[in-house]
């Protein structure tokens, strides 16, 4: 295709006109309707996005495309932004809105006119490059051509960089690096090592002694050589053998580090002559895929579980078998196919089989805020059932896992420590399922979303989902 000519313009929010065909609703005929119908989609949101506008201006990287109409223009790209902006510049347009409006009558007092009158557009005529542009946009990496996410080492190094608030255990990682005793083979495939996986391993002080890593005041070191626990663990992280599931809680990392010593006496009369950069030729010819209890997998290889070994009930690093999260982590979908729920709402029922569906690599974004408005709507499902007293439908979300966490165990539906996902999802501000985590994937615009980690929330909720169905 012959290079496209772009025409930059400053435009005013009074030339803009809305997509009245957006993707976000259904169809609809009048620009007051357009508004409306982004409110409903967007609720608090937009206010959010024109209050940083107002801070920060409009992001330069992420500039609006617009087409002729007449005299003025439509836009077909960056529809939430100028909806924000002619609601900024006039609040009645909210007027169904009271809360809404309410939030843009302070915003409007404030917010400098020049930002309204001198919006930078750039206009495409060519309705099929100007399609081009949008889907690559909003239909994830499309195998590179499009944003590629970062991970959550990544979006920990950006943290750090940029507002310089360190991460100890990142910092830890990239120190091991630059060991001499760690093989080259390892370290190339350290950035594939999942960090909420690291994170929970060097967050327990049982698996820093047997690895010989201490800890002072939050730095880690490696005062003493690398020992082969350590190696054995840098295998599993790097290639992908250890699954979130395998070492969430206490008692399963106390499982692992003991297949840790069992794979590791073995293992001393067997050299290890597997490289990284050949382990899935090694796990293709070499693995036996077991079942577990619950109807997962697990993988065996002559390093992490023997025939012998099983028949003696020696743990091989799988999930304890009352959790049912051995499910595998490279699944193309949020939900595993096994995972059923006799949902009794018709649009739960329909987002439960989107996310069956849905390509997590493709979508991760629309997979993220998906899953939350799921977690969301069952729990208010759940409230409106079992009329749980001091939380309703209009509660924050924290406050709706908390009581139902507390109806659970005061029904011994589940204990505290089946219960601990949940509450983490309430308390911490780290983990993959956590609130602040989901509120991140909506809100910020620099925190995207990773189809791993979302994976890896499904599978630490899926006990708590489960009984809030049942």
């Amino acid at each position: 295709m012959k290079r496209q000519k772009y025409e930059y313009r400053q435009l005013k929010i009074t030339e803009l006109l809305l997509n009245s065909k957006n993707p976000r609703f259904n169809p609809v005929k009048h620009q007051t309707e357009a508004i409306a119908s982004m409110i409903e989609d967007q609720q608090d949101k937009l206010a959010t996005l024109a209050q940083h506008i107002a801070e920060f201006g409009l992001n330069p990287t992420d500039i609006v495309l617009v087409q002729p109409q007449g005299n003025q223009w439509l836009v077909k790209e960056g529809n939430r932004r100028i909806t924000a902006l002619k609601i900024a510049n006039e609040p009645s347009l909210a007027g169904h809105y009271p809360k809404i409006k309410k939030e843009f009558q302070k915003l409007n007092a404030s917010i400098d006119r020049n930002i309204l009158e001198n919006i930078p557009c750039v206009i495409i005529n060519d309705e099929e490059l100007l399609n081009e542009w949008i889907r690559l946009k909003h239909t994830g990496q499309n195998d590179g051509a499009g944003t590629v996410s970062w991970d959550g080492q990544q979006t920990s190094r950006f943290r750090m960089q940029t507002n310089g608030k360190l991460d100890a255990r990142i910092l830890f990682l990239d120190e091991l690096k630059k060991h001499k005793d760690i093989p080259q083979k390892y370290k190339d495939r350290f950035d594939e090592i999942k960090k909420t996986n690291f994170d929970r391993l060097m967050g327990d002080p049982d698996v820093r002694s047997i690895l010989g890593i201490a800890s002072e005041n939050g730095v880690f070191s490696l005062p003493g050589s690398v020992n082969k626990y350590l190696l054995e663990v840098l295998y599993d992280l790097s290639s992908g053998n250890l699954t979130v599931g395998s070492i969430y809680y206490k008692e399963d990392r106390r499982k692992y580090i003991e297949t840790l010593k069992t794979r590791i006496d073995q293992s001393d009369s067997v050299s290890r002559n597997t490289e990284l950069d050949n382990v899935n030729d090694y796990v293709k010819n070499n693995a036996k895929l077991g079942s577990n209890s619950n109807g997962g997998s697990t993988l065996q290889t002559p390093l992490n579980g023997s025939e012998e070994n099983r028949k003696k009930n020696i743990p091989t690093g799988s999930s304890s078998s009352n959790r049912g999260k051995s499910y595998p982590i490279n699944r193309k979908t949020l939900i595993p196919a096994q995972h059923k729920l006799t949902i009794s709402h018709p649009r739960i029922v329909k987002i439960f089989n989107e996310l069956k569906s849905l390509d997590i690599d493709s979508y991760p974004n629309g997979t993220s805020v998906l899953f939350r408005v799921f977690i969301e709507l069952s729990a208010d499902c759940y409230i409106n059932r079992n009329n749980l007293n001091g939380v309703n439908e209009n509660s924050k979300l924290s406050k709706k896992i908390e009581a139902i966490s507390d109806d659970f165990e005061s029904k011994s539906l589940m204990n505290q420590n089946e219960l601990r996902s949940a509450r983490l999802m309430v308390s911490s501000s780290i983990q993959t399922q956590s609130i602040k985590t989901f509120h991140s994937y909506v809100h910020n615009k620099d925190i995207t979303p990773s189809s791993v980690d979302l994976k890896s929330a499904w599978d630490d909720m899926w006990p708590f989902i489960e009984n809030v169905w049942r």
